[in-house]
């Protein structure tokens, strides 16, 4: 049976070790990491096709599911008939399928087709005996001349778009067997020109894949280092000259440029296959059940220790002093780690109420804030990665610097205060030893003796507020020194009475603006004047002159009353100005 395919690819190679002596190396051909992908994808359809079906359906590939518009394939249709195929062991690359392949994906990119026959008019059979291979009874073809990508090529395969294709499902059967004889062999041919339909020739991958029944069965796979974490097989991740060799049998493996590997084995019960040198640090093993089925057996490059090396630890050092509270935390690298996980702690025992810092990080290194100053941590680090976590590095304790900065105390305001509308209130205070910072804030001293203002980073030992952000009344202050230690003790609060001796002259512009009544909640009231009318502009301002809201609002002929979302705006004073069409302003104050 023949039809059409996907991209593709698989290495193989059996393994080495103290068995290689009387053991034979075997080869399953150099295929390509676009080859070995493509094999990937169609062991794993073969493996969980009720999975696949979700994966192929949903991807994200916008190309793909342009095809699946175009084609017009019914999702929900495709999802549960790959829910009904029966799992199939993986297909073993074969050195002659792989050339057979190759030698057709050229001839359909140097002759511009797509076909099953080739150029010349050898038909599948006979291009198989040019190559030395035959198969054990039924065989395929499938083939993609117009693959955007190796997984677009995999996609129009598997799900096997095409009207035609759709009835048949020709491609489907030959990669998940779901109604036919079981194949064991295969080979992928990608080839990648660059071109495609826009330029009126197949491309950019032309792919072929050719299917084979032979007399041996296999252990094959893959040894990769999954640098993207994801668990899977990717381009530029294959492991070369990584020996997998199996503790009884005949052959052993050499993993092949794309990582891939596949060695015969006979017989039945549990083998032992052990890879090693190559890009390894370390040698791994898997113990695997064979039932006279090929069988798929992967390594990663991250799970070859039991788990991370050791972690030493760098800085600070051991029994340091003199710490900075802001602390940096440094350790050197542990093989095969892919992330360090650390804890600080006030004991080193570590005992879960003693910890006051801990985290994960992908690089060597994390900053902390200490809790105190003058205190004594302790801290340590062990790397993770998907085979588990390592050992605890040695204990590291440090001592951090500094103290609390002292307190300080009001100078003035107290007592009775008189200030025009438009003043400024001036608070100082005292200055506090070691603090690089002042938290100040006002409250009110009537129920319900709510903070009026605050500022958590005054850098002086005086600040400056408005006098409209009080208005009339009895207020307390307080300051607070800061440092990288933490905080000191609010300062004895002070009193003072504020009375305003005047109004702001735009409150009693011509024309009228006020705001009734205040202070203002979500909304701002304005009353104007009733001979304002069009499009006018609200623009509202922090004491310091800052515009914090602009909004246009239309006014009709006669009204009086303009609502003014102001919910986005803190608590505290604002200067409000309305602009009307002729350029005419009006300017009040809004306390919220």
């Amino acid at each position: 049976m023949m039809t059409r395919a996907a991209l593709f690819a698989v290495c193989i190679l059996l393994p080495v070790s103290v068995y290689a002596q009387t053991q034979q190396l075997f080869s399953h051909g150099d295929p390509t990491p676009e080859e070995q992908l493509m094999l990937e994808y169609v062991n794993r359809a073969r493996a969980n096709p009720a999975e696949e079906g979700i994966r192929l359906m949903d991807t994200q590939d916008p190309r793909v599911q342009g095809a699946y518009q175009y084609f017009k394939i019914d999702a929900a249709a495709t999802k549960k008939a790959f829910t009904t195929y029966p799992q199939r062991p993986p297909l073993a690359f074969h050195s002659k399928l792989i050339e057979s392949s190759r030698n057709h994906s050229k001839d359909m990119d140097q002759n511009n087709f797509q076909g099953h026959t080739s150029s010349n008019g050898d038909q599948l059979d006979k291009r198989y005996q040019k190559v030395g291979y035959a198969s054990m009874g039924m065989y395929g073809e499938n083939v993609a001349a117009y693959s955007e990508s190796v997984w677009h090529g995999h996609c129009g395969l598997n799900v096997d778009w095409g009207e035609e294709n759709q009835k048949e499902l020709g491609h489907r059967r030959n990669i998940m067997n779901f109604d036919n004889a079981v194949y064991t062999e295969i080979g992928v041919g990608i080839l990648y020109n660059g071109k495609g339909l826009m330029s009126g020739s197949v491309g950019p991958y032309v792919v072929t894949q050719n299917f084979g029944i032979g007399s041996q069965r296999y252990i094959t796979g893959v040894v990769y280092d999954d640098k993207n974490k994801n668990g899977f097989y990717d381009i530029g991740e294959g492991l070369a000259g990584v020996k997998v060799v199996p503790n009884r049998g005949s052959y052993y493996a050499v993993t092949s440029t794309s990582g891939g590997y596949a060695f015969p084995y006979s017989g039945s019960s549990s083998i032992t296959v052990v890879a090693s040198e190559g890009g390894l640090a370390a040698p791994v093993s898997r113990n695997v059940t064979v039932d006279g089925s090929n069988v798929k057996v992967d390594f990663t490059a991250s799970a070859t220790a039991q788990g991370p090396g050791a972690v030493v630890l760098s800085k600070p050092a051991n029994n340091a002093t003199g710490v900075a509270p802001v602390v940096t935390l440094e350790w050197g690298k542990s093989t095969f780690a892919e992330s360090y996980e650390w804890q600080v702690a006030t004991t080193n025992q570590f005992t879960a109420g003693s910890i006051v810092a801990s985290g994960s990080e992908t690089k060597q290194s994390a900053q902390i804030q200490a809790p105190q100053c003058n205190a004594r941590f302790f801290w340590r680090v062990r790397g993770k990665n998907i085979a588990g976590t390592g050992a605890w590095s040695n204990v590291f304790a440090f001592t951090t610097a500094g103290k609390l900065p002292t307190a300080t105390a009001a100078i003035s305001p107290k007592g009775p205060k008189l200030a025009d509308a438009k003043d400024v209130v001036t608070f100082t205070w005292n200055q506090s030893t070691d603090a690089t910072k002042y938290h100040f804030r006002v409250k009110q001293t009537a129920a319900p003796f709510s903070v009026v203002y605050e500022d958590t980073a005054v850098v002086s030992t005086s600040t400056n507020v408005g006098s409209s952000v009080f208005g009339n009344g009895t207020f307390a202050w307080e300051v607070r020194p800061k440092n990288a230690c933490g905080m000191s003790g609010w300062s004895t609060p002070a009193e003072f009475t504020l009375t305003v001796t005047s109004v702001e002259d735009a409150e009693v512009v011509a024309g009228g603006l006020q705001i009734r009544p205040q202070p203002v909640a979500e909304r701002a009231m304005l009353h104007v004047s009733p001979s304002l009318e069009g499009l006018c502009t609200v623009r509202i301002c922090s004491i310091d002159g800052s515009e914090v809201l602009t909004q246009q609002h239309v006014i009709h002929q006669g009204a009086t009353v303009l609502s003014v979302d102001v919910s986005s705006l803190a608590a505290g004073a604002y200067t409000v100005q309305l602009v009307s069409p002729s350029g005419f302003k009006l300017q009040t104050l809004m306390i919220k």
